[in-house]
């Protein structure tokens, strides 16, 4: 830690002290209320990429929290990417006045996915024609025994039949754009890939480009698929759900909103693979264009370094202190490496099974 940083830290000697997010129990408290149950969502398919399982559901005289096994409880929906039906425990944490609220369950199910409708998109944007009975069977075998998008997508822009299409370079692009990335090529991709294969990158170089983007991931998703490839992590159910509720805990935190799937999936995936530490992850949502476009005042920044690395809301004093240091010209990169490498982010990562770093 920067030696300037150690001093604001000193100068505010307490108010770092961890306060665990564990609910409260008194006897005597009224029990805190589940306003609206959280609802299951609809349509979840093994795609290989974990999802919420429900809806939040609202609280009054505390906060929702839920579970998979009605033991480990977390303020962040469960999520889950096997086939399967799911028992989502969830109660209301009570706050200083309540206590907690009974437990309730709901039932969500994560459904097999059907290949069908993939193969028939590829077919008619790369082949220009409806993929018979027999491709979709066949696709849809592959899927059970292991198979998946990408080696789908490399057979067929690789037969035969595609390259007797006699495509130009211009319409090639165009056909990658519009089949594996779902969209109408910018003119600044469009232009550098023209520029390579006219200077001898290879077509299938560029499927495979497109193959491993974020955006060929998403379009697998639209059919309740994986896509595959080469950088698919290799994590256990348990550990990549924590990984995937840490996540989803700084969009909501952070930056106030739900998580969207790509999103959640690209800081998961890095979180997972090792690829950078929770110190990393929570400077790329603090410091994204989004965040900082909202303009935070000084308060509202460090209100949010509170909830998010310190798990609690601040203390008057606190927060009177770190503003004041802003305002005196530290900058925010240092106020934030001053939360993030505090002991309460410490635990906050290692309940989420995250290298601090």
């Amino acid at each position: 830690m920067r030696d300037f940083t150690k001093k604001i830290l000193a100068a505010v000697t307490g108010v770092l002290t961890f306060v665990a997010m564990t609910p409260t129990v008194l006897a005597d408290n009224p029990p805190a209320r589940v306003v609206t149950p959280p609802v299951p969502i609809e349509g979840i398919t093994d795609d290989g990429s974990y999802h919420d399982l429900v809806h939040p559901g609202t609280a009054e005289g505390g906060f929702m929290q839920y579970s998979l096994d009605g033991v480990t409880w977390f303020a962040t929906l469960p999520g889950a990417n096997t086939v399967g039906v799911y028992t989502v425990y969830y109660r209301a944490a009570g706050d200083a006045n309540h206590s907690i609220s009974e437990v309730g369950t709901v039932t969500a199910r994560v459904n097999r996915p059907d290949g069908a409708a993939f193969a028939e998109w590829i077919y008619w944007n790369a082949l220009g024609r409806h993929a018979d009975d027999a491709v979709k069977t066949d696709f849809n075998a592959s899927l059970n025994a292991g198979g998946n998008p990408a080696d789908f997508v490399r057979t067929v822009f690789a037969s035969g039949e595609f390259q007797n299409r006699g495509l130009s370079n211009e319409a090639f692009v165009d056909l990658v754009y519009a089949t594996l990335g779902r969209r109408t090529a910018d003119s600044a991709g469009r232009n550098t890939w023209l520029t390579a294969l006219a200077n001898g990158t290879s077509r299938m170089s560029m499927v495979e480009e497109f193959i491993n983007s974020y955006e060929f991931a998403d379009t697998c998703l639209l059919y309740g698929l994986s896509r595959g490839g080469n950088d698919q992590p290799n994590v256990t159910v348990d550990s990549a759900s924590k990984v995937r509720s840490f996540v989803g805990r700084l969009y909501r935190l952070c930056l106030g909103r739900t998580p969207d799937y790509s999103g959640q999936n690209y800081w998961s995936s890095q979180l997972q693979n090792h690829a950078i530490s929770g110190t990393n992850c929570a400077y790329g949502f603090f410091f994204s264009s989004e965040f900082l476009n909202v303009h935070y005042s000084n308060t509202e920044y460090v209100t949010r370094l509170y909830k998010v690395l310190l798990g609690r809301d601040p203390d008057a004093q606190g927060l009177a202190n770190w503003v004041d240091a802003l305002n005196r010209g530290v900058s925010r990169q240092d106020v934030f490496y001053g939360f993030a490498h505090s002991a309460e982010f410490t635990r906050i990562c290692s309940e989420y099974g995250i290298v601090r770093g």
